[in-house]
């Protein structure tokens, strides 16, 4: 319990993620689909609040496609990626998304067994956003959180994404996910 608990702070300290991932290492199976919700807080100089939809679909062994909508922050937030299973906890994203400009996505998810039902995730996410008028920007964070399995279709996610360039910003968000 004792060990829990730290490991739970631990991740709350270094829950700063983005909205971009609140997804694991693992792809959904085939023809399932899921559905989540995310309060988050994004840290950029000042905290603002946004509000995430998720949502997933299984298209064969190993692939699924995600979608995640973004609203009630400084812009709203839309994106998609497909995701592939390199192994049982490892995948790969690749997709593009609409958060004040244009972007393409990348992300690297690690996932890893804590406890039954408890998954440490991590990996590295990356975007390269294309502002009108301005240069291009390498964005790339470390996704930090915790997956619970709460019953056998339901799951809680804490996440983080802390950033490692300029300008990526900090995001701190959780939330409840539903498999069908």
């Amino acid at each position: 319990m004792k060990r829990t608990l730290v490991l739970m702070v631990l991740l709350a300290l270094a829950t700063m993620s983005n909205g971009q991932v609140f997804n694991t290492g693992q792809t959904l199976k085939p023809r399932t689909f899921s559905v989540g919700i995310e309060p988050a807080v994004l840290i950029n100089g000042g905290n603002e609040f946004m509000l995430f939809l998720h949502g997933g679909y299984g298209l064969r062994k190993g692939i699924d496609l995600g979608v995640t909508a973004g609203f009630l922050g400084p812009d709203n937030y839309f994106g998609a990626n497909v995701e592939f299973g390199l192994g049982k906890n490892v995948s790969i994203a690749a997709g593009a998304h609409s958060f004040g400009s244009f972007g393409l996505d990348g992300t690297l998810n690690l996932t890893f067994g804590l406890a039954k039902g408890v998954r440490l995730i991590t990996g590295l996410d990356t975007d390269i956003n294309f502002p009108k008028g301005g240069d291009s920007q390498f964005l790339l964070w470390i996704p930090v959180g915790v997956d619970i399995g709460l019953r056998s279709n339901m799951g809680f996610i804490l996440e983080a994404e802390i950033g490692l360039t300029d300008p990526a910003y900090n995001l701190i968000g959780g939330g409840v996910v539903f498999y069908f």
